[in-house]
């Protein structure tokens, strides 16, 4: 158990109170005593600290425990419904804001498309859209929302929250969203990329052990991927670490919204599926689709093709098919490197054709090197579409653990 260190009064407390709430929200219902065991800090520092945990609603008296002689011990636990956060998942075809408890239950949302508008909206304009709008139909006291955690595509600099050059995502390029949210609602907040805020998510609100290490797939319009390691966000260098789709996968393949060529992203994603077709669609292939592409290519939307692909329709499947196995080749790279212990795929593509998670490890496992990478574990995100959503949720989570005085200690 990590212990606090000598000499700093300040930073002891701090890291006592973060110890305190987080083996609360791993064990509890749990006694004062076993705290004191587990974290092996005195009785009285314990007791100091879940008056002051009580005191600011963060955790709750659930019960009271077996005694062994005198009174009966009190079991404590997350006050789970007393803070809530506004997670905000920022995509490529819309923007979709709720109200979320320590629970990852939702109790609002709102989406705004980032398309088709009736109204002439900035990106910002319509971030804020999601956010009024959300907020208007919650009766949930504001006092009780503390913070803001925004998901979004890659690449951001996370200690300034700015948004960078998306390359799917072009009105959101170089917006400080951190700075203006937290101007606008007076609110903490806090951004992280999708694919890390996702496995967050995974590991905070799943049944996952908090010891793994994650890669986490997000396949979706884009692809991006996150990295967890001993608990922790592995970022890398200015925030570049995770980013398998604009792994090279074929020199000679298409050109990326990255500028680059044969990206794993120019050739596995949604983006890429919708644009094979269109192609295939345009040199004659035969395809249910056909008819729709030739009154309004708009309509030829990522659900509609999955749909017809699942209906039966053979230009589809042989996409899908074929997109699985790049998305394969691009994970065992991913992990013949990194070597995880869970690979979790998520995201609209995993969402909407789960199959291609099965296309994707078949391609990868003859394709491993070390013969313990057989025994790592694939699996489907425990969250669906709202895999980023509720990451955002968990961004704010893990901030609230980490560091409560900057949360729910004022």
């Amino acid at each position: 158990m990590r212990m606090a260190e000598p000499g700093n009064t300040d930073r002891n407390k701090q890291l006592n109170r973060s110890l305190v709430l987080n083996i609360i929200h791993k064990n509890g219902p749990i006694t004062k005593a076993e705290i004191s065991k587990e974290l092996e800090l005195t009785f009285a520092t314990i007791g100091n600290i879940t008056s002051e945990l009580i005191e600011t609603g963060a955790i709750k008296v659930t019960g009271y425990g077996q005694s062994n002689g005198g009174r009966k011990p009190a079991l404590y636990e997350i006050n789970w419904e007393n803070n809530y956060v506004i997670a905000l998942d920022v995509g490529v075809t819309k923007i979709s804001a709720a109200i979320v408890n320590l629970k990852a239950e939702i109790h609002a949302r709102c989406d705004v498309e980032m398309e088709n508008s009736q109204y002439d909206l900035t990106f910002i304009e319509r971030v804020f859209k999601a956010i009024d709008q959300l907020l208007s139909r919650t009766d949930l006291s504001h006092l009780k929302i503390i913070g803001i955690g925004v998901s979004a595509p890659g690449p951001i600099d996370e200690e300034s929250g700015k948004l960078l050059s998306l390359p799917n995502l072009q009105e959101g390029r170089n917006v400080t969203i951190k700075q203006q949210l937290e101007q606008r609602y007076g609110l903490m907040t806090v951004l992280e990329k999708d694919a890390n805020a996702a496995a967050l998510a995974e590991q905070w609100f799943s049944n996952m052990q908090m010891k793994e290490n994650i890669l986490y797939i997000f396949a979706d319009q884009g692809i991006g991927g996150g990295l967890i390691i001993d608990t922790r966000i592995y970022r890398g260098f200015h925030n570049g670490a995770g980013e398998i789709g604009h792994m090279s996968i074929d020199v000679d393949g298409p050109r990326c919204n990255c500028g680059n060529f044969g990206c794993l992203e120019a050739m596995a994603s949604g983006i890429s599926v919708i644009k094979q077709v269109k192609k295939e669609i345009r040199r004659g292939a035969s395809s249910s689709l056909a008819e729709i592409y030739l009154q309004d290519e708009k309509q030829l939307t990522l659900d509609l093709i999955i749909q017809h692909g699942k209906n039966g329709d053979p230009l589809v499947k042989n996409v899908l098919d074929q997109t699985g196995r790049y998305l394969g080749i691009g994970v065992a790279n991913a992990i013949n490197f990194f070597s995880p212990s869970q690979v979790i795929f998520g995201g609209q593509m995993i969402d909407l054709y789960p199959e291609i998670v099965k296309i994707a490890e078949r391609t990868a496992k003859p394709r491993f090197f070390s013969d313990a990478a057989s025994r790592i574990n694939f699996t489907n995100s425990s969250f669906g579409f709202d895999a980023s959503l509720i990451g955002a949720a968990a961004i704010i989570q893990q901030k609230l653990f980490d560091k409560p005085e900057n949360t729910i200690i004022k």
